[in-house]
């Protein structure tokens, strides 16, 4: 049985230092109380480890993944507890699993290393070896697909637009037009929504959580990218944001595990992983502890590997 570990409780020495465990017991308490709601997963661990990538993390004996520590709902750090939060991180755990046949977050001995990437460094860990994979709404556009290798994808969304709560005059893709809007640097929203909508002003920031709090400042008029991201912030601050219909979605975002191109082996693996866990119920569960939290709607179809030819 897949079992999360919890985060160790620093003694406090002084008021501050207590309230802030107090504030972490409580949202442990609260994870612990849905995780207790959804279960385990039942993941196995692989009968049989290929060769290259996967067998040189499994001599190693630890997966090091590249998430966002920004994202609420998909890769997010807790301030209070420490932990890494979101789907993304939860199928860094359920890969660990299949892997290793149990997961490790803690101590010299973990068997789990989550790494803080973003949208414009990811690409080098995967080169450089910072990371073995990135997880992190890292969605598999074909030209991407001529530079490394994905497995998936594990989720479909699609890109939307962000908007104060408050305004009234941005409605649609098209109200974009000469009005300032908000993406991460390095991100392929910036293409996405410049083929959409080429009169749109795009201002690029470090990251999504920094494209938030612009417009919430008022320093933007809009955030654009995929629209599970945008959904996360509306929850964090439902007063300030507001997404629009999800019928003005404009792109397609399958988002996949990245590596080194020519680790063919282990993109299949990682597909195996994806089918096995769309089919024991392990992916529904990895959503209901995540967006399913948040009130967001359960896909209809499950997301089905791609299993695409090595060029």
């Amino acid at each position: 049985m897949f079992r999360r570990t919890a985060v160790a409780a620093v003694a406090a020495v002084a008021m501050s230092l207590a309230a802030c465990s107090g504030e972490a017991s409580q949202d442990q308490k609260e994870q612990d109380e849905l995780q207790e709601s959804v279960g385990d997963y039942s993941l196995e661990q692989a009968e049989s480890i290929p060769a290259g990538l996967i067998q040189d993390i499994q001599d190693k004996g630890q997966l090091v993944v590249g998430v966002k520590f920004d994202q609420p709902l998909i890769g997010q750090k807790n301030t209070a507890t420490g932990k890494i939060e979101g789907f993304d991180a939860e199928m860094a755990r359920l890969l660990t699993q299949y892997i290793f046949g149990s997961v490790d977050e803690e101590g010299d001995d973990a068997n789990l290393k989550f790494v803080e990437t973003t949208s414009q460094n990811r690409e080098t860990y995967i080169n450089d070896g910072t990371v073995d994979v990135v997880i992190a709404s890292y969605s598999m556009y074909p030209e991407r697909l001529e530079k490394f290798d994905f497995a998936g994808p594990y989720f479909n969304t699609g890109q939307n637009v962000m908007v104060q709560a408050s305004n009234t005059d941005i409605n649609s893709v098209a109200d974009l037009a000469g009005r300032d809007v908000c993406i991460a640097e390095g991100s392929g929203s910036i293409d996405n929504l410049t083929a959409e909508n080429p009169e749109a002003k795009i201002t690029p920031l470090a990251d999504y959580a920094a494209c938030a709090q612009a417009l919430e400042n008022g320093q933007t008029e809009a955030v654009s990218t995929d629209e599970t991201i945008l959904y996360g912030f509306t929850v964090d601050k439902p007063d300030a944001y507001r997404v629009l219909d999800t019928a003005n979605i404009f792109t397609e975002e399958p988002y996949g595990v990245g590596m080194k191109l020519g680790e063919t082996d282990a993109r299949l693996f990682i597909d195996d992983m994806i089918e096995a866990i769309t089919a024991n119920g392990d992916w529904e569960k990895a959503f209901d502890l995540t967006f399913g939290a948040a009130g967001m709607p359960k896909p209809a179809q499950l997301p089905v590997p791609d299993r695409y030819e090595a060029k």
